[in-house]
């Protein structure tokens, strides 16, 4: 409620229209009318630290959405919770389109794992467009004897218990990664959880760890570098990045595959005109030349669907994961 002060109290009826519209503007209670949207600058809510794939991702996009979008779109980094602390502050924001969540696979990860959240993940948000998908690579520090997985499995049963996982948070894809090629694997490992990809891959590059699962995105420059091994990657198929590189399912584990997508929710009740609008934005970002060059480089491959079609692979991602996590057996803690 904005409650009339003194001075500003007046018979003209235009003046006190006037008066209440300057107040609920400086405020932030008046959003834009969607066929203006946006009229301001647009946050962009990153739910992990910097350093990992999904601050790689969107630093990468931001810039140009901000040309595409005509407003500046800014990067808000907000780690903590496995997500969870970002997509929440995006859940309680207004649903008008300017505050926004890079979500990746661990939203529906948490939705499948967590019984209770401080949202709703499929009905407090909108499932606007998705913008990349990565590959997840299983690496280790090259000090490590094993040269591909089969050593790394062999080397795991024979010391039980003595090889550190580095991962970047309980319930993070790249932890659940290592928790399901644990469950196929049937081996024993220390799992070491970092706040974040950044610090996880600092303590793995540093020898502080013997392996683990990250996106492609953040592994490629140190696997240029020789400064970790390369042993898979967790999708279905080799990447172009890595073409010597098998997949875990060739190295002995059919049906074994973890992907990892980005990509761009909104609060529930963003008016559909404004939604239309973000969808066209993001998608003709993804969809440019420039950026998809940048993201080759990055181990990171464009991804469009349409808005009802992305709210259905959300889904699926949620479901699948629940299937998984009550075959395996797997959990957070």
């Amino acid at each position: 409620m904005f409650r009339i002060m003194p001075e500003i109290r007046r018979t003209d009826e235009c003046c006190l229209f006037g008066a209440l519209t300057i107040m609920m503007a400086a405020a932030g209670a008046v959003a834009a009318e969607p066929s203006t949207y946006p009229t301001r600058p647009i946050r962009l809510v990153i739910p992990f630290s910097p350093g990992g794939g999904s601050d790689i991702v969107g630093r990468l996009v931001s810039p140009y959405l901000t040309l595409a979008a005509g407003q500046q779109v800014v990067v808000d980094n907000r780690p903590g919770g496995n997500t969870v602390i970002g997509a929440g502050l995006v859940a309680n924001a207004p649903g008008d389109g300017y505050t926004l969540l890079l979500a990746n696979a661990n939203f529906s990860i948490n939705a499948a794992l967590f019984q209770q959240l401080p949202y709703n993940p499929q009905t407090d948000f909108v499932a606007v467009a998705p913008v990349a998908n990565v590959s997840n690579v299983l690496v280790s520090h090259p000090t490590l004897p094993a040269a591909n997985l089969a050593a790394l499995i062999a080397l795991a049963k024979s010391k039980p218990g003595t090889l550190n996982f580095a991962s970047p948070g309980a319930g993070t894809s790249s932890h659940l990664a290592g928790t399901l090629l644990q469950a196929m694997a049937h081996i024993d490992f220390v799992t070491i959880p970092y706040k974040g990809a950044g610090p996880a891959m600092t303590e793995l590059v540093g020898g502080q760890a013997h392996f683990a699962v990250a996106a492609m995105a953040s592994v490629l420059p140190y696997a240029k570098a020789g400064r970790l091994r390369a042993l898979a990657v967790t999708t279905a198929k080799r990447s172009t990045l890595l073409p010597n590189i098998p997949t875990v399912a060739e190295s002995g584990y059919p049906g074994y595959e973890v992907n990892n997508w980005f990509g761009i929710l909104s609060r529930r009740g963003t008016p559909p005109a404004v939604v239309q609008k973000l969808h066209a934005l993001i998608d003709s970002v993804a969809n440019d030349k420039a950026v998809q060059e940048k993201m080759a480089l990055q181990g990171t491959e464009p991804f469009s669907l349409t808005t009802p079609a992305f709210a259905a692979f959300v889904r699926t991602e949620i479901t699948t994961w629940t299937r998984l996590a009550k075959q395996f057996s797997i959990r957070t803690e």
